[in-house]
């Protein structure tokens, strides 16, 4: 009877250590980052719908023999309000699903008809932005790295693993002078209305980003609402509809 329960016990050893091998942490733990997944937000200021915001996880590809997850966001304002905001911008980002930390990401920005690009390459040591404006020499700039290192789309899938529920609330933020060391805040939970119902939301706030992201309690964590200050006033994304791309 010894020999077949510890026959057993090893056997389910196995099985746990294969199971643990092939896990893919950013995926599984604390919230569920499944590619095909759409969020598609409608956009306020000063209480008038603007425009609008879709978050997708596109797929997941491989990258200097590394698993990676290719993220894209577009936000745009609605043509009737081009007199006073007038903004588009798309970024493709991608997403170390471990550490939920940029590996690379590029945006494109029209604001008020001016263009450029901005390019961001997220080494272990250095962090290297570019900034591309047409009829201008492309702008380099150098900063050394810190992690976890964060940026303004990254920050919103980083905190999708509830970080706050491990004590952890250092994190190192990109800015424009470089990477500045912050410790976000979890306000606790309130209870929002969202465009399915009232829901209970966790509620985290970055004074250096100026985000605040309001998180459903579900597995999935989604953003059910985004509010970030800009030089024309807030922003606030609501989120409306949730789909999943057909494989």
């Amino acid at each position: 009877m010894r020999v077949l329960i510890g026959s057993r016990f090893l056997t389910f050893v196995f099985w746990l250590l294969i199971l643990l091998s092939v896990s893919k942490p950013g995926l599984t733990s604390g919230c569920q980052l499944i590619p095909g997944e759409r969020l598609e937000y409608q956009v306020y200021a000063k209480g008038l719908l603007i425009g609008e915001q879709t978050l997708s996880i596109i797929r997941e590809i491989s990258y200097q023999d590394q698993l990676i997850l290719h993220i894209q966001m577009q936000l745009r304002s609605y043509p009737a309000y081009a007199l006073f905001f007038s903004y588009r911008e798309t970024a493709d980002l991608y997403l170390d699903p471990e550490h939920l930390t940029p590996v690379y990401l590029k945006k494109k920005i029209n604001e008020k008809g001016k263009t450029w690009e901005e390019e961001y390459l997220f080494g272990e040591e250095i962090v290297e932005k570019r900034v591309k404006v047409e009829g201008r020499e492309t702008r380099l700039t150098s900063y050394q790295a810190n992690n976890p290192l964060v940026e303004g789309l990254s920050l919103i899938y980083y905190l999708r693993a509830r970080p706050w529920e491990k004590e952890q609330f250092l994190l190192y933020y990109l800015t424009t002078s470089g990477l500045v060391p912050v410790e976000y805040q979890y306000k606790g939970q309130e209870k929002i209305k969202t465009r399915f119902d009232h829901m209970l939301a966790d509620v985290i706030v970055d004074p250096v980003s100026q985000v605040s992201i309001w998180f459903s309690k579900d597995e999935q964590v989604y953003p059910l609402r985004i509010s970030i200050s800009k030089d024309f006033g807030i922003l606030t994304s609501r989120l409306v509809k949730v789909s999943y791309a057909v494989k």
